[in-house]
């Protein structure tokens, strides 16, 4: 069994994510040399940039939807044991009427990553606010702890002390008072933005002021984890070198993805399709993940060379996968606000930036067709983009053994062996899909290939 301290903190559903709370213990934590790794419970191609500020790490995330147990519990390790402390904020809370899926900017379900990680359970509790007077909510059953929140009188720090306790019998880790204008301005902000670095120091200095330490330590070490080993390399003659797409158009990876790579002995070579004229040598596979090659339209089409490295790549027998923005750059064309730019051509599609930027969705899609993601009638769960529109262009050479759709929805194309989906996959939990990428594509993918076959 090994040691990895661990948390689960349990947030109001409709909180934004990450919490004050949150992000005032991993500021604290920080400051006082802890090193704490922050994992929601939602997975998300981009990090969220607070995360790193306030800890100094780049945060991680764990999924119910996507992952398996095991998946959880390999992805869970592989973080946690690079940092002092592991902090898995969710909520263990139903979702109030109206508030619909689980929407990607805020707390995703946190119960069956906290049975499948047996994490100790925090919960955060409302003290009422500024202006009202004091009263604690009742959390969720199953904690193991609370976190008092939102406390706005100070001088009634002790007597909430003793409410807490004589309410919920648990112990009480920390207490973290109103704060409403840094509050105000966490609600308002994007995920995406950087914090001042001056209300970084006031939510440290916030949750150090009535943090209990040792408890929170004692709580985090209370359980062991069972040893958790990486698959073994299934690589005989060679390595095998994947090529991902990595600058200002496209970036956004599940990092398990890439880490499972890894651990099966992949090398992984960055490439740039905004700046490079070729892609890396002996490449055996591609990736093209979500982005914004909306925002880089005429610098993308300009770059022929690497277009023509990517078709010919294709017309090699080449592995190629791509997803959300990184789907609708291998298209026929890309439309922005009525603009049409040439894409990079692989797909059969145009593919129609929507107006209205609307967050991902969960979905299940089933493959029509055999492809090396699964054989025909093959079910594969992960989040649906909804950035883009994928409106079908098959030009009348286009041989249909060789391109078309693998889902009945058409948010999926191939072409030979690439395959293009507007569906973020975790792939690292679909073990056939693993190995069908470390494999040959001649033992991954069935498709008729006709003898004489068009790029």
């Amino acid at each position: 069994m090994a040691r990895l301290p661990r948390l689960a903190l349990a947030t109001p559903p409709d909180a934004v994510e990450p919490s004050l709370v949150s992000l005032a213990m991993l500021a604290g934590l920080g400051q006082l040399g802890i090193r704490v790794q922050h994992f929601r419970c939602l997975a998300r191609p981009f990090g969220t940039a607070c995360v790193r500020q306030a800890s100094g790490i780049p945060g991680r995330h764990l999924d119910g939807w996507l992952m398996t147990p095991e998946t959880l519990r390999c992805a869970f390790s592989r973080g946690a044991k690079l940092a002092d402390l592991a902090l898995v904020e969710g909520t263990l809370g139903p979702r109030p009427r109206g508030f619909g899926p689980y929407p990607h900017d805020q707390p995703g379900p946190l119960g069956p990553i906290a049975e499948a990680l047996d994490l100790p359970r925090v919960a955060v509790v409302d003290c009422g606010g500024v202006s009202g007077p004091t009263y604690l909510t009742r959390p969720p059953c199953g904690f193991d702890a609370i976190i008092l929140d939102n406390l706005g009188d100070p001088s009634r720090l002790e007597s909430v002390l003793v409410c807490a306790k004589h309410t919920f019998r648990k112990p009480v880790l920390a207490v973290m008072e109103s704060l409403p204008e840094i509050r105000a301005f966490l609600n308002a902000r994007s995920p995406h933005d950087e914090i001042p670095e001056s209300i970084l120091q006031q939510l440290a200095t916030g949750f150090l002021r009535n943090a209990d330490l040792g408890a929170i330590r004692s709580l985090a070490d209370s359980r062991p984890f069972p040893n958790v080993a990486d698959p073994p390399c299934p690589f005989a003659s060679r390595r095998l070198r994947v090529a991902y797409a990595h600058d200002e158009a496209f970036g956004g990876y599940f990092p398990d993805t890439l880490e499972t790579l890894q651990a099966l002995g992949a090398e992984l070579v960055d490439f740039s399709p905004l700046r490079d004229e070729a892609l890396p040598s002996d490449i055996d596979l591609v990736i093209i993940g979500c982005g914004f090659p909306d925002r880089h339209l005429d610098a993308l089409a300009a770059n022929l060379s690497l277009i023509g490295a990517l078709r010919q790549h294709v017309c090699r027998g080449n592995r190629l996968y791509t997803e959300g923005g990184g789907t609708a750059y291998l298209g026929r064309t890309m439309v922005v606000n009525g603009r049409s730019v040439p894409g990079a051509g692989i797909l059969p599609f145009d593919a129609i930036l929507r107006s209205a930027n609307r967050a991902p969705v969960p979905v299940r899609r089933v493959l029509n067709r055999d492809c090396w993601l699964g054989g025909a009638g093959t079910e594969l769960r992960g989040y649906r983009s909804r950035r883009w529109t994928l409106r079908p262009a098959v030009e009348p050479h286009d041989c249909p053994s060789i391109s078309g759709t693998l889902t009945a929805q058409r948010d999926m194309y191939y072409r030979k062996l690439a395959i293009g989906s507007l569906t973020h996959l975790h792939l690292a939990s679909f073990p056939h899909v693993i190995r069908a990428l470390v494999g040959t594509p001649q033992q991954s993918f069935t498709l008729p290939r006709p003898s004489n076959s068009g790029g």
